[in-house]
């Protein structure tokens, strides 16, 4: 089998089996939000919580400063969303299939649908999630302590970098964690690791070691945050340089993803 083969047949499978992701979707939605007595009011309830406690402790408690352009909570929030996106997807790839077994064994269902779907269920948090962000960029703007932008015009497309990279990488580690159980262990303490090696509770201006700032640079990670908080909250178009790098990042965590995913397709219903 050639190379690009099997990238493109996961592709194509999710395009013709777009109408089973879209139906799973919402039962997956709707599964998350069963029995509560908000329902999907906690996508807006819990960000803006979120966002309340960090406004608190960083005004008032632990003053903080990341960037004199910003309130700090704000910039925090700003990492955080697009960070909450990615690990939700990934600590969630890790269980996705062995959860899904009985549809895989005894239904015709192409097995890189669910990953499909973690993507796209915890991408519609975010995205219910954003109106808490532009409420708190536009509550500080009306305060005088920031300036709205038109560059939040550029947010789907700093966006869909994320969507592309996490896509990618949720295929890798939902066809590894079917061979490999401790898998989401492990990925808990790596995302904890690259959590703090990622520029989201700190600005790289701010990193006085030359060395460790380049270090920090150097993850892949940290031009998708870059991107997309200079785009929502800072007002900067990011350089060419930084879309390329963010774009390359993102291209690369898909075509390895779904190399490994197709590598090991054909031996996931039988293992799970």
């Amino acid at each position: 089998m050639s190379g690009p083969a099997p990238r493109v047949s996961v592709i194509r499978s999710l395009y013709r089996q777009r109408g089973l992701v879209g139906v799973l979707v919402v039962r997956d939605l709707k599964a998350r939000y069963r029995g509560t007595f908000l329902g999907y009011l906690w996508s807006l309830l819990n960000p803006l919580l979120l966002l309340a406690v960090y406004a608190a402790v960083f005004t008032w408690v632990i003053p903080a400063r990341a960037t004199s352009a910003v309130p700090y909570p704000v910039f925090l929030f700003a990492g955080l969303l697009p960070w909450l996106f990615a690990s939700g997807a990934l600590l969630d790839a890790a269980i996705v299939l062995a959860d899904n077994g009985p549809l895989l064994r005894k239904v015709v269902c192409p097995p890189e649908v669910f990953p499909a779907v973690t993507v796209l269920s915890h991408l519609v948090h975010h995205l219910l999630a954003l109106p808490v962000l532009l409420a708190a960029i536009a509550t500080a703007a009306a305060m005088g302590l920031m300036h709205v932008s038109w560059t939040v015009v550029l947010l789907p497309l700093a966006l869909l970098l994320w969507v592309v990279a996490v896509g990618g990488a949720v295929l890798a580690v939902a066809a590894l964690a079917v061979h490999f159980r401790d898998l989401k262990d492990l990925l808990h303490n790596v995302l904890n690791l690259l959590f703090f090696a990622t520029p989201i509770i700190y600005s790289l201006d701010h990193i006085p070691v030359r060395l460790l700032r380049r270090l920090i640079e150097a993850n892949p990670v940290t031009p998708l945050v870059e991107v997309y908080r200079d785009v929502v909250l800072l007002g900067v178009v990011p350089s060419p340089l930084l879309w390329l790098w963010a774009a390359a990042v993102a291209l690369v965590f898909w075509l390895v993803g779904a190399w490994i995913f197709a590598r090991l397709r054909d031996t996931i219903a039988e293992t799970v």
